[in-house]
């Protein structure tokens, strides 16, 4: 089979949507099939190449800012592994107000349009000269359904799966300007429904909201759980990466084999003795924000002040201007920043816990919570929602304490368990147990499931 995946984000990105479809396209280029990604540009980066068996294709920006980091040779901008966790300057800070009021309210469907048509051109001339049998789009961003669409309407015959990570109009925020693009986001969602072969989501929870939004349309849709790859330390090596004879830049150097040495290793990151708790991931507003845990945290230190200078709270990942501020001031806060996969799932063999922020909604499950469960850890995981896709993926693994979160605050009785959890020794699951939890989510059982929409004749 001849496939082509449509992803503004692939590897070298650090991102969810890069990770499992970077890890896709791997198996099935092993397996014999064709397998095309067209996908925005980097810097350090050809245009063109083949990665662990798989075509390549670059074309055309994700956002506004990759712009800048391309034309400016950033390599310390959002989305870089290693940039670390600084206070924003006085030029970010203008130019984050001037996107926000400004950039957002203009731009359509999402940050990606400036991607559309650069990307458009490159799908044409794929199209023309690759007999492809089907053909997937990634979201986010949702301009990646858009591309999928066009290649449709180029060739019918194409069978389209649309792999939704996270719903473009359902969203407890807009992603565009609500006031002029609501009607026409709501139409295009719907219509890009009605056109697919196939539509994936990642939990039921997602499945039922866009039964509510858009009824039987979204009958078709089905479940792919979140996907897990285990990933091995990098380790210093001799010299440059080549791929083709070509040296390719550092990070793709790290896309040519997920088991490939690399010119360069992070510090690993500065973990005390103590109680450490590692959280992993991004946090987004309005969606999932600390205030919570960090109202938790303080009134932790306050009734066991023995614990202000044992527990350590780890965050790895990148930390937005607007969470900045709250996170640095809080006493036994400690900030990564981004890190590689390898390094994140190292560091998560290091924590005594793993604390997990949930979302505000029903429908979006973060694909870390594989590799949560994958690590083995006690876990406290604050809820927001009464149907808890977090919960309810957890199922009945033991070492989960669940604190609800009602008013934007954990309660007194809560905060007690919390404590209880806290200073009581949990048992770890054995390496062949962790092994199994995680067995239905590895690529080739994920792969499975994609399989039966995308291989079909």
């Amino acid at each position: 089979m001849r496939v082509l995946i449509l992803t503004a984000w692939y590897h070298p990105l650090i991102h969810p949507r890069a990770h499992r479809w970077t890890s896709l396209a791997e198996h099935w280029a092993a397996q014999g099939h064709e397998v095309h990604v067209l996908c925005a540009l980097r810097r350090d980066c050809p245009d063109e190449s083949v990665l662990n068996g798989v075509r390549v294709h670059r074309a055309g920006f994700d956002s506004l800012k990759e712009v800048v980091y391309f034309w400016s040779a950033m390599d310390t901008g959002r989305g870089r592994v290693g940039a670390g966790v600084r206070k924003p300057g006085c030029l970010e800070r203008v130019a984050f107000r001037l996107y926000q009021t400004i950039w957002k309210n203009l731009y359509f469907p999402d940050d990606a349009c400036l991607w559309y048509f650069p990307a458009r051109r490159k799908l044409r001339s794929l199209l023309k000269s690759v007999s492809f049998d089907a053909v997937v789009s990634v979201s986010l961003p949702f301009t990646g359904h858009l591309l999928g669409w066009a290649a449709k309407r180029q060739k019918p015959e194409l069978h389209w799966l649309v792999d939704i990570g996270d719903p473009f109009t359902i969203q407890p925020k807009p992603l565009n300007n609500a006031l002029l693009y609501g009607r026409l986001s709501r139409r295009l969602e719907r219509q890009m429904l009605e056109n697919a072969d196939a539509v994936v989501v990642t939990n039921a929870g997602a499945v039922q909201a866009y039964r509510e939004q858009f009824g039987e349309v979204a009958g078709k849709m089905q479940v792919a759980p979140p996907l897990w790859r285990p990933q091995p330390l990098p380790k210093m090596s001799e010299g440059p990466a080549i791929e083709n004879g070509k040296n390719c830049g550092s990070g793709c150097q790290i896309a040519l084999s997920w088991n490939q040495p690399i010119t360069r290793e992070l510090p690993p990151p500065p973990v005390r003795a103590g109680l450490e708790v590692g959280y992993f991931g991004a946090l987004y507003a309005p969606t999932r924000t600390p205030n919570a845990f960090l109202d938790l945290l303080k009134k932790t230190h306050a009734t066991r002040p023995e614990l202000y200078k044992r527990l350590t709270i780890h965050f790895f990942g990148e930390v937005f201007p607007e969470f900045y501020e709250a996170l640095s001031r809080t006493p036994g806060i400690q900030m990564h920043g981004l890190r590689s996969r390898a390094e994140t799932q190292d560091a998560m063999q290091q924590m005594d816990f793993l604390l997990h922020i949930g979302n505000t909604t029903t429908y979006q499950l973060p694909s870390k919570v594989v590799d949560y469960l994958a690590a083995g850890k006690p876990v406290v995981h604050l809820s927001y929602v009464e149907r808890d896709p977090f919960v309810e993926f957890w199922g009945d693994v033991p070492g989960l304490l669940v604190l609800p979160v009602r008013d934007g605050r954990v309660t007194e009785m809560d905060m007690l368990r919390w404590l209880d959890f806290l200073t009581k020794k949990h048992p770890e699951p054995s390496e062949t147990e962790r092994l199994g939890r995680v067995r239905k989510f590895t690529v080739p059982a994920v792969a499975a499931a994609y399989e039966k929409l995308i291989f079909v004749k």
